[in-house]
């Protein structure tokens, strides 16, 4: 099995012993113990699996929220880009609507929801969201990027990092879905790692015209791996590596980021990281 398969099955590992853990004990502290105790490349993993348990629990017992903003208020606030995507599990998992859920956080992580429900609905309802290509009706119609983006990270585990089987996939959709897919792509292969630098190339290759949005995923996962102080080397190599292949097609960019030996490139690098987590932000509507 190569490395990517193997840290694929670990993170479905990760997710699931988390889901059992919490069913078993039901119990915060316990809980938070549990996760901290996950190695961190994986760490929030578990925090996601966890925020989808605390979530299902509030949301089927009608208590609003009341524990799951407890929990991402305070212990998992590090980890916030994988809580809000493990919300995004719990709407999808219960088909709820998503904007009388959401009425109590921040719209600005309204897109890591979202883009928890298209990961959901990737893996779990598969012909109806991969083979229909259908967009779920408990959705508002202006976040429906932002699913496609969950959809497409999902492809990376079903297809089991398959580039052939993934591209095929993703040209199957109507066209103007293919940006979002190839987004959640990034995210997925530099958040996940273990691919090699030819690898990498490759699927910048095959993303042709949406090459930008592939290394706009692999941006995202740079940051909510920052955030979270669980950076591995894969996921920073995989974001400088596309990063540099595609400076010359956008216009954020003013310096060569071929070379990260200096200060400034440095800057330019990180800059362009919260340029892209904030520029997905304003381009939605909801």
């Amino acid at each position: 099995m190569t490395e990517v398969l193997l840290r694929i099955e670990r993170i479905k590992s990760v997710f699931l012993d988390t889901q059992i853990f919490y069913s078993m004990h039901d119990n915060i502290d316990a809980l938070i113990g549990y996760l901290e105790n996950t190695e961190t490349e994986f760490r929030s993993i578990a925090y996601e699996s966890a925020s989808m348990a605390i979530a299902l629990k509030d949301l089927k017992n009608n208590e609003g929220l009341n524990t799951w903003l407890f929990y991402k208020n305070g212990p998992a606030l590090a980890h916030k880009a994988q809580v809000h995507v493990g919300l995004g599990w719990a709407i999808a998992k219960l088909n709820l609507p998503f904007l009388a859920v959401v009425n109590k956080i921040d719209t600005s992580l309204y897109y890591r929801v979202a883009d928890g429900c298209g990961y959901y609905d990737g893996s779990f309802k598969y012909k109806q969201t991969i083979m229909n290509q259908q967009l779920p009706g408990y959705l508002p119609e202006g976040i429906m990027s932002m699913f496609d983006q969950g959809v497409g990270r999902s492809l990376w585990y079903t297809c089991n990092a398959d580039i052939n089987k993934i591209c095929s996939m993703i040209k199957s959709f109507p066209s103007f879905r293919e940006a979002s897919l190839w987004r959640g792509i990034g995210i997925a292969v530099a958040y996940v790692g273990g691919c090699d630098d030819d690898t990498l190339k490759t699927l910048l290759q095959y993303a042709a015209t949406n090459r930008i949005q592939l290394t706009y995923g692999a941006a995202l996962a740079s940051r909510s791996r920052m955030e979270a102080n669980t950076m591995t080397t894969d996921t920073d190599r995989c974001s400088r590596l596309w990063f540099a292949l595609t400076a010359s097609e956008t216009n954020i960019i003013s310096l060569d980021p071929a070379n990260h030996l200096t200060d400034e490139n440095e800057r330019v690098y990180f800059n362009w990281i919260e340029q892209v987590d904030e520029g997905l932000v304003n381009s939605f509507i909801y």
